[in-house]
């Protein structure tokens, strides 16, 4: 789990409860990151068509989606509760 979520805690007891709590929401958080992993793949078929290259400023279509293809993996990464898989591109 990311220290990201119980940093904004400065009691140990209270980090530990809403530990607890994220962790009992695996099944959701595990969903989530099913649904990013859709939107990712989306992404990426929509990608691969030669058409992208004929629209006026596809450089900053582009761009867009290189950004939104890395807040896709932020929050990926936060869904994901076992620090023991590493993923590629993560």
């Amino acid at each position: 789990m990311q220290q990201k979520w119980v940093q904004h805690l400065t009691n140990s007891e209270d980090q530990e409860q809403f530990k607890k709590e994220v962790l009992s929401s695996r099944k959701v958080l595990e969903r989530l990151r099913d649904i990013f992993n859709e939107m990712e793949r989306d992404l990426n078929l929509a990608e691969v068509s030669p058409k992208n290259y004929e629209i006026p400023n596809w450089d900053y279509r582009q761009a867009h989606n290189n950004g939104y293809r890395q807040c896709l993996n932020i929050v990926k990464r936060f869904t994901d509760l076992d620090q023991r898989i590493i993923r590629p591109n993560e």
